[in-house]
């Protein structure tokens, strides 16, 4: 029976917070202020005395609005203070940036909330993301393990994630700084790149993407696809295992991540893609994107909504320059082309001989016990 009840009373809670949440939702200031501000000072000035009055009509709509966001800030705080069920959690930081951030007095309170969301991790951090950046880049919030965090958030399961559109769009923001150290943009483009060979088509769009921008915006991480040769003994500086990347891309630091000492060799891999959107697109970061004036950023808003449909539905659109035709130009001699393995040799022409040589001994040998027969038949 109490079992019931605790599970009753656990329902019921549930549902207030959900109605409560509602609730801001329909009557948030920000829709309010958009409205006439002599509306607004006819309407909720008939809350004060008739006989008093203002000075001025727009100091004291500009007061009011004021009251308005601190009784909203004050809501707002009372209410994420409650224990949110998961759904509307998820809620809550998805539309918190939008409908909540820009009509409160001091967005700042709002950094202790979403400074522990974002340290929960998965698909809760993704979606603080939004408003952490608002009030870092809008309200001066310093948070020294910004960088730390997104690093980690960087796996697989976010190029799957329902909010993967804003989530890449605000990375490629957050790494847009001039500011920001070699070592780290170099963990970062080493972290998506290892990514390429494990996410879907479309993420493998998108990690390029990001990758040619950070390779413009910092030179500073070049070697990363250009090794330069010591002038003193002539010998890259390559590491000195052949074959071993020192890249640990378990490890969650990124000043600990050894990108420095690695390379995107990852990159080059993507040339012989299953995919041909992805082997034609990472031609790309061919060019020396050093050079500014002659290359530009790539909107990562045209490849964040990727998906296997999207891609598709692109190579189906693209128009070919030769008509595949249903029989053979020329009779084919072999089973399979040479075109069709590049790379890779059979040694037709030594297989020829050998086979040539095989079968003249074999009729030599035919012969030879051929004619033993016939020589004793003469006798």
């Amino acid at each position: 029976m109490s079992c019931r009840m605790g599970m009753t009373g656990l329902k019921t809670g549930a549902l207030s917070v959900y109605a409560m949440y509602t609730i801001f939702w329909c009557i948030f200031p920000h829709w309010i202020l958009r409205r006439n501000q002599s509306l607004i000072c006819g309407v909720l000035l008939g809350l004060s005395s008739k006989g008093e009055k203002d000075t001025s009509e727009g100091s004291s709509a500009t007061r009011i609005s004021k009251k308005l966001k601190l009784k909203f800030t004050k809501a707002w705080l009372a209410f994420l203070k409650l224990p949110l069920p998961l759904d509307v959690y998820k809620e809550v930081l998805a539309t918190l940036h939008q409908n909540v951030i820009p009509s409160m007095s001091n967005p700042a309170i709002l950094c202790d909330f979403l400074t522990t969301s974002y340290d929960i991790g998965g698909v809760i951090s993704v979606m603080a993301l939004s408003g952490l950046f608002i009030l870092m880049t809008q309200h001066q919030l310093e948070y020294p393990k910004f960088y730390d965090k997104l690093y980690a958030l960087l796996t697989p399961a976010v190029f799957m994630a329902k909010h993967r559109s804003v989530f890449l769009q605000l990375l490629d923001a957050c790494l847009k700084s001039s500011y920001l150290q070699a070592y780290l943009v170099a963990s970062f483009a080493k972290r998506l790149s290892r990514l390429t060979l494990s996410v879907p088509p479309a993420g493998a769009l998108i990690i390029i993407a990001l990758i040619h921008n950070l390779l413009r915006r910092h030179p500073s991480i070049n070697f990363l696809v250009h090794w330069e040769v010591a002038q003193d003994d002539g010998v890259a500086s390559l590491p000195k295992k052949i074959g071993a990347d020192p890249f640990n891309n378990e490890e969650t630091d990124p000043a600990k991540s050894g990108a420095m000492r690695s390379s995107l060799w990852e990159i080059d891999t993507l040339r012989h893609h299953y995919t041909p959107a992805v082997s034609r697109f990472v031609a790309s970061l061919e060019t020396d994107l050093t050079v500014r004036a002659k290359t530009m950023e790539m909107k990562i808003t045209d490849f964040s909504s990727g998906s296997y449909a999207t891609v598709f539905r692109d190579e189906a659109r693209r128009r070919i320059k030769q008509v595949p035709l249903a029989f053979y130009r020329s009779t084919p001699t072999s089973l399979f082309q040479e075109s069709d393995f590049p790379g890779w040799t059979f040694g037709c022409q030594s297989n020829m001989g050998a086979q040539a040589s095989v079968e003249g001994n074999a009729v030599h040998t035919l012969e030879t016990v051929d004619a033993s027969p016939a020589k004793r038949s003469r006798v």
